[in-house]
């Protein structure tokens, strides 16, 4: 199919087409695209189709048809929207390509951005809060520092590499954890050892230390070898620290 093929068709048969070729073309992430020489002739193929595809939808600019690429089930359809279509909806081709990144969905992407951006949600005093109230916070600042590094450009988090918004979020959670541990609670975070997000488990690990040594050192012992920046060098240095008889405070014990 050339551009004055492509021309002909209809927005929607477009979309539609642009999905399909993006199925066959497949992506490094999806495990459908291995290096050049093991890829099929039909996802060789589908790399050409797309292309003229993907040049007309430039040109008619669908935000709304695009999204539905961007939000589609296919880890494939969304690497290739996202890459395609990044000058045209560049927050949602970034959340879409960022999704595929970091093993999520775009709406997923976009709503941890949202909550980075609009900071601590409204609360009242930490210590006149519950205990599973104080969690759920800890859990929620922890989501919001993770995706502060990673979803987030310089200009919007303040700082280089964004580590302004990163470390005032864990000022929030050294906060709550020192008031768990003033009330003798801090084993309410060991749920947290097993969440989705590395940095919740890091930072969950650095406080639950004193309560359960051997679960913790071995979460963080796992992150301070993996490449989640920043949370390998976290997790490496809470563990230099207490070799050296230090903790951060709130995780003293």
């Amino acid at each position: 199919m050339n551009a004055t093929d492509c021309a002909r068709l209809s927005t929607d048969e477009l979309v539609r087409r642009f999905a399909e070729a993006a199925k066959r073309a497949g992506c490094y992430f999806s495990g459908s695209w291995g290096f050049p020489s093991r890829r099929t002739p039909e996802s060789k193929q589908a790399d050409i189709d797309i292309q003229p595809i993907g040049a007309e939808l430039k040109a008619r600019k669908p935000v709304a048809k695009l999204r539905e690429l961007f939000d589609d089930p296919s880890i494939d359809v969304r690497f290739w929207a996202g890459a395609q279509f990044v000058g045209i909806d560049p927050e949602w081709a970034t959340a879409a390509l960022n999704g595929v990144y970091q093993n999520l969905t775009t709406r997923e992407v976009l709503d941890l951005r949202s909550r980075v951006l609009a900071g601590p949600p409204p609360h009242p005093a930490l210590e006149s809060m519950s205990e599973e109230e104080l969690v759920a916070y800890f859990e929620d600042a922890s989501c919001r520092c993770y995706a502060s590094t990673r979803f987030i450009d310089e200009e919007e988090g303040g700082g280089e590499s964004n580590m302004t918004a990163w470390n005032a979020t864990s000022t929030e959670i050294g906060d709550i954890a020192r008031e768990l541990r003033d009330r003798g609670s801090l084993t309410a975070l060991l749920p947290l050892l097993d969440h989705r997000f590395v940095t919740v488990r890091q930072k969950a690990a650095i406080y639950c230390r004193p309560v359960a040594a051997e679960r913790a050192i071995a979460v963080l012992e796992a992150i301070a070898s993996s490449q989640d920046w920043p949370d390998h060098s976290c997790a490496y240095r809470a563990l230099e620290n207490w070799r050296g008889g230090n903790s951060p405070s709130g995780a003293a014990g």
